[in-house]
């Protein structure tokens, strides 16, 4: 289940129609129940997600959802990436995760009764539903994303409790719109404010409450300010560090006054919604890598750069590679909490991390003797502990990022090297002590990943 790379189509509205059938007796949402962090019991798996999801189930599956979903497939497939053999092996997987995002914005744009709604994910099977994948624009799979939306004219409070084995940093960040919708810009939109764990004030418990409304601060702490007109998405993002420990912080959202509040939207409005937002994003996304990754040689990083927001460093490329060949690049963590790399398709969604390495981090990743970091790109698994596995393909899109960064932290210094050479002249060029693996070694460190990630499932 968790791992789709061909058919997806298919598989998807399969899944869909089953879960749609397991929840046909159940009674229509309840759309404006509010829920503590505590009181549902898991962190994940709120009863509003569980909603939510089932009601975004029956938007892809839906006629018009099926017919977009068409038309991006046409749009990839007209794109120069869709001719190339990585490219379109992935339009399906690709289009239909779009197009999960699209209908995940499109419910929880419901300011009037707001949820923090778990996005951007990998397929997942609980309380009933199959659930497909969910991301576009290069999704971080160290990252727990989650968002709710809000208007300026009202004001809400955000509670949360961060668990024992918190996350490396929780970050809050209030965009103009949903990315995608706007002008092109490198993060994918325009970025009003953020709030990070750093700057939280909580009682000494790991109890935090932060207030969401277009007044200042005021000498109010944990405060984000919104504009005074419209509506704004806020983006909530978990950086995991270590998979096997971390947890994702429990978070409830109240709107607490405003305008009278609108009637609930019906479900045909949700798939219209859906459809114009995907008829949106998808052809932005597709311009935006060609943009800024595609109208670069294959196979060359980017220089490091600063992200605004402290979000960190970051580096990309697109990789483009014969099955003989082999893509070695070395970091430095400069003294980053979160030092993170990761492959992704052509039309940028992550290839399969739940269950293989296409993404690793400081703590997956074995070190060099000097503290650096060597990791290998290729086709096949080369033997390498530190392989990062693109799902059989031979290209996408790379990404580095290092965050939690220490003062005086220097971009400059981010990037060792990187070269392209034969597979079979691979030892010759990576460090004194490298770490090579073994079938029965990689099959454990997959199966140990696997286990990593659905504990995300079954935050309490």
């Amino acid at each position: 289940m968790i791992n789709a790379p061909l058919g997806m189509g298919r598989f998807v509205l399969a899944g869909l129609l089953a879960a749609i059938m397991a929840a046909s007796a159940e009674a229509s949402p309840d759309w404006g129940r509010s829920h503590s962090p505590h009181r549902s019991g898991a962190v994940l798996a709120t009863p509003y997600q569980i909603r939510t999801e089932r009601e975004i189930l029956r938007i892809v599956s839906s006629m018009a959802m099926q017919a977009e979903i068409a038309k991006v497939v046409a749009l990839y497939a007209a794109d120069p990436q869709g001719k190339t053999p990585a490219g379109k092996a992935r339009i399906q997987v690709a289009a239909h995760s779009i197009a999960v995002a699209a209908a995940q914005y499109a419910v929880g744009e419901d300011s009037d009764r707001p949820g923090i709604l778990w996005t951007v994910n990998a397929p997942h099977h609980w309380h009933h539903l199959i659930v497909p994948r969910s991301g576009y624009g290069i999704d971080n799979p160290d990252n727990v994303y989650r968002s709710f939306s809000v208007a300026g004219s009202a004001r809400y409070t955000v509670r949360g409790h961060f668990p024992p084995n918190r996350p490396a940093e929780l970050h809050f960040e209030m965009r103009d719109a949903i990315p995608g919708t706007t002008a092109m810009t490198a993060e994918g939109g325009k970025q009003l404010s953020t709030l990070r764990s750093d700057e939280i004030v909580t009682d000494g418990q790991g109890n935090f409450t932060i207030t969401v409304d277009s007044k200042p601060a005021n000498g109010r702490p944990n405060h984000l300010q919104t504009p005074e007109k419209g509506k704004v998405l806020v983006v909530v993002r978990d950086l995991f560090t270590d998979w096997a420990t971390q947890e994702p912080t429990a978070l409830s959202i109240q709107r607490i006054d405003g305008p009278p509040i609108a009637p609930a939207p019906h479900h045909t409005e949700f798939i219209k919604r859906a459809t114009a937002l995907l008829r949106q994003i998808a052809p932005y996304w597709v311009n935006y890598d060609n943009q800024f990754l595609f109208s670069r040689p294959a196979n060359q990083l980017s220089a490091a750069r600063m992200r605004p927001g402290g979000r960190g460093i970051s580096a990309s490329a697109h990789f483009a590679l014969k099955p003989d060949e082999a893509w070695v690049i070395t970091v430095d963590a400069i003294g980053a909490q979160s030092l993170g790399v990761q492959l992704c398709d052509p039309w940028g969604v992550a290839y399969d991390y739940a269950t293989r390495t296409s993404s690793l981090n400081r703590t997956q990743a074995k070190p060099n003797a000097d503290g650096t970091y060597t990791f290998v790109v290729s086709e096949r698994d080369p033997g390498v502990y530190n392989w990062l596995d693109p799902q059989g393909q031979p290209a996408g899109i790379l990404v580095i990022r290092w965050q939690s960064l220490p003062p005086g932290a220097k971009a400059d210094d981010a990037i060792r090297s990187a070269q392209l050479v034969p597979i079979a002249q691979l030892r010759n060029v990576l460090p004194e002590g490298t770490v090579f693996t073994s079938l029965a070694d990689r099959q454990a460190q997959r199966a140990a990943r696997a286990a990593q990630y659905r504990r995300r499932l079954k935050a309490r």
